[in-house]
């Protein structure tokens, strides 16, 4: 089980990298999805956790 928890992390950490400009888009669908979908709060703030850090790998860095 360990490993699929795994893996479904890592999916969702390279979808939300490799969609360029709509991170924002991407992340706010597994949010949504995660509220949905997993009722086991350890699991959700794994999933939350794996959100955050794929927004903040992708998010476009701002050129000031």
């Amino acid at each position: 089980m360990g490993m699929a928890i795994l893996g479904w992390q890592v999916f969702i950490f390279f979808t939300i990298t490799i969609s360029g400009k709509k991170a924002g888009w991407t992340s706010l669908f597994w949010i949504v999805w995660t509220l949905a979908q997993v009722f086991a709060l350890p699991l959700s703030i794994l999933q939350f956790l794996t959100i955050w850090l794929a927004y903040s790998v992708a998010k476009p860095k701002t050129v000031e």
